[in-house]
């Protein structure tokens, strides 16, 4: 990536982590998500995608249509700056995979 995303307040994700993305998002999570809605209209899925190194955070909602909206998790450390093998969704920067038609 060339740019700054702050600039952008998008998240910058190669071209292979698109296509990787919307194809577990078309395979897997698309069907997952429409049941959860089914039994849980007013709550967001979510669904966790590692992608190479970087782990990321899909958030499927509805309004007109489906939405996806993939965020950046990142490693919580200890007080000892070890990594405690839980994560944090960092919501600052966003790619919508998919958006409402």
């Amino acid at each position: 990536m060339k740019y700054n995303p702050d600039e952008f307040n998008v998240l910058p994700l190669s071209d292979y982590e698109k296509g990787y993305l919307t194809a577990v998002y078309d395979t897997v999570i698309e069907d997952e998500a429409k049941e959860y809605h089914d039994k849980y209209p007013e709550e967001n899925f979510w669904s966790r995608c590692n992608v190479g190194e970087r782990e990321f955070d899909l958030c499927v909602y509805t309004t007109s249509g489906i939405v996806c909206v993939v965020y950046e998790c990142h490693p919580d450390m200890d007080g000892m700056g070890n990594p405690t093998g839980t994560y944090s969704t960092d919501t600052t920067l966003e790619y919508y995979l998919k958006e409402a038609t």
